[in-house]
């Protein structure tokens, strides 16, 4: 009996994967900055009149520049703070936007100690504010690596990393405005109940869900560097319940410097992050229950053994899922998407949506998605640009025969991480 149900397994897993979903059609790539205007890090939102993109310039004098949607194209690239600012920090400025709300956070060495600050627009992003210092005015302490959210009233909610002035006794912080950004009511320590202490260099990012906050970020303890989430229901005030988001435990001495992130997925957080616990350098996800950070299952969107996937992001709106990441899967870094009309279950195999003209690395992609329009961004490294891509859905298709290798849509764990298995066992359940 057992070798019969072995054999039928077998065939099963052999077989096409059916999945109902909608074609997604991408746009080649366009290019929005490159060369003197500036081609650094960049990030997306949306506003109400189409999308945003910044990025900084690292060249002197350093900015951070934006360009906008106009209805029927990109604008040129424009500066969006001024220059005896000196946005600093490898890790970027950050963008959020509601309506016709955008706040940009980055860091700042303007100050004694570089600090975090932000600019506002409540124009869509076509002018912007005098900047407003976030972090606290310490000359005992440093500040950078902040992250921004838009609460359900328009307000923004801040992250960003505290050190002492030898980079020492690292937090996560987390501090509110209730009047859009005018001033701060002041940090809490939002990673107070983790063990040890954050993991120095790697980003942390927030959740917003009415009056729950959550704060996603990797730790670090004595050498462990899982990934954690914390939780305030209370706006912020405390952060008292907190949870190791991670099955194994990925030991390793130096910084992998990458975070989770997660968007709120029903009664749920979907929540992806690089992991190489298992022995593999992966993109995996699980969905986490709001109430009790509980989950049953973390999964691999993509399993490619052997190389480094890294840098991912995400976006849903309903069933309808995005996630982007960076891999080495061809031996050079590229930029890959996977996505679901049906939920996680649905999840596509790696889709590389990059310019193909001329191979060179491809790296730090950004997604948003809305009104059925998906708007990607990342770097080119060999034409030192900004590249854009937009997708959209075609007919809904009535069966789409996906030839994939991905097994999560039949709860199979490749890399083994249900009951601590070594990843080289197969496990069907």
């Amino acid at each position: 009996m057992k070798k019969y149900i072995s054999k039928l397994i077998l065939s099963i897993v052999s077989l096409p994967l059916i999945s109902f979903g909608q074609q997604l059609n991408l746009d080649n790539s366009l290019t929005i900055s490159s060369g003197s205007d500036g081609f650094g890090r960049p990030r997306i939102a949306l506003t109400d009149n189409g999308p945003i993109i910044i990025w900084r310039k690292d060249s002197t004098p350093k900015a951070i520049r934006a360009s906008k949607w106009n209805g029927s194209s990109f604008s040129a690239p424009y500066d969006i703070c001024s220059p005896d600012v000196m946005p600093s920090s490898w890790d970027g400025p950050e963008i959020a936007a509601k309506g016709d709300t955008v706040y940009v956070v980055f860091t700042s060495t303007a100050t004694s100690q570089s600090s975090i600050m932000l600019i506002k627009s409540f124009d869509g992003g076509v002018s912007f504010s005098d900047t407003i210092r976030v972090s606290e005015n310490d000359p005992s302490h440093k500040f950078r690596m902040g992250n921004i959210r838009i609460d359900k009233n328009g307000n923004p909610v801040v992250n960003y990393m505290q050190y002492l002035l030898n980079w020492g006794e690292p937090k996560q912080m987390v501090n509110r405005s209730i009047d859009y950004g005018n001033t701060f009511l002041g940090s809490v320590h939002a990673s107070v109940n983790a063990p040890g202490e954050p993991c120095d260099c790697c980003k942390a990012s927030l959740v917003l869900d009415n009056d729950d906050i959550y704060l996603l970020f990797r730790n670090n303890n004595l050498n462990q560097r899982n990934s954690y989430i914390s939780k305030s229901s209370d706006g912020g005030l405390t952060f008292n319940l907190v949870q190791n988001l991670d099955d194994f435990d990925w030991m390793i001495t130096g910084c992998p410097a990458t975070g989770p992130l997660g968007v709120v997925n029903g009664d749920s957080l979907l929540i992806v992050r690089r992991s190489g616990a298992t022995g593999n350098d992966e993109i995996v996800y699980n969905n986490i229950n709001k109430s009790d950070l509980n989950y049953s299952y973390t999964r691999n969107v993509d399993p490619i053994i052997g190389k480094i996937q890294d840098y991912p992001e995400l976006t849903a709106k309903g069933d309808t899922i995005f996630i982007v990441w960076k891999d080495n899967r061809n031996n050079i870094p590229d930029c890959f998407l996977s996505y679901s009309t049906t939920g996680v279950e649905g999840l596509s195999s790696g889709i590389n949506f990059t310019d193909t003209t001329l191979a060179a690395p491809k790296l730090n992609p950004d997604i948003v998605f809305k009104n059925n329009l998906v708007h990607i961004v990342y770097n080119h490294n060999g034409l030192n640009s900004i590249e854009y891509v937009r997708g959209s859905f075609g007919q809904l298709s009535a069966i789409d025969e996906i030839k994939k290798d991905k097994v999560s849509n039949i709860n199979l764990d490749i890399l083994g991480r249900k009951s601590n298995n070594p990843f080289n066992k197969i496990i069907i359940k």
